[in-house]
């Protein structure tokens, strides 16, 4: 039976596999692991037997202080690749919102807003970069619609928990209506006292 094991080199981080012919073949190369060299584990398309995986475990020459060291920083210096990336995307993000939030002030103020309702929070823009203040219309549409929706979920113990409109801001154009079809709701268990 075949045994793959994935390695990575300590110092570099390279990866690579290491194929076996048998299990005793692999279970002899690991009492001699080659220095700087660790082994994360088999391939999926390795076979291993309960028996075997822990044959190999117990088998393998553990790190030493240096390569202990150098596992260490290895780690760090990917946890620190991990941080910039994150950090690099992050401020690629608030770009990107900016330029949107620029462009929508010149936007017409009357398009529709798309609303996120949450029970207890209230409403809010689901969309951070449209800035216009929500007006009452829109606010009494909204708490409208999610009361008619309690009406179909009641009788299911259920009650509307948050919901994701499109909503038009001030005049509505002739064959739509306020609250645009599509909207979507969360449901949760349980009718609120004077809802019931």
């Amino acid at each position: 039976m075949a045994v793959e094991l994935r390695l990575r080199e300590i110092r570099t981080g390279e990866t690579k596999v290491a194929e076996f012919a048998t299990v005793a073949e692999a279970e002899a190369w690991l009492r001699q692991r080659p220095a700087f060299t660790e082994v994360l584990g088999p391939t999926r398309s390795s076979s291993i037997g309960a028996g075997d995986d822990d044959r190999l475990r117990a088998a393998m020459r553990p790190l030493d202080d240096e390569e202990r060291a150098a596992k260490l920083a290895l780690d760090q210096r990917a946890i620190e690749e991990h941080e910039h990336a994150l950090a690099r995307e992050r401020a690629e993000l608030e770009l990107a919102e900016q330029a949107r939030r620029e462009a929508l002030r010149d936007a017409d103020p009357e398009r529709p807003m798309t609303i996120a309702w949450e029970r207890g929070q209230g409403l809010r823009h689901a969309d951070p970069a449209d800035e216009r203040p929500i007006p009452d219309v829109v606010t009494q549409a909204v708490e409208a619609w999610v009361a008619e929706r309690n009406q179909w979920i009641h009788p299911r113990r259920q009650t509307v928990a948050s919901a994701e409109l499109v909503v038009w801001p001030g005049p509505v154009p002739e064959g739509e209506e306020r609250v645009q079809p599509g909207g979507q709701f969360e449901p949760m268990f349980g009718t609120p006292p004077g809802e019931g």
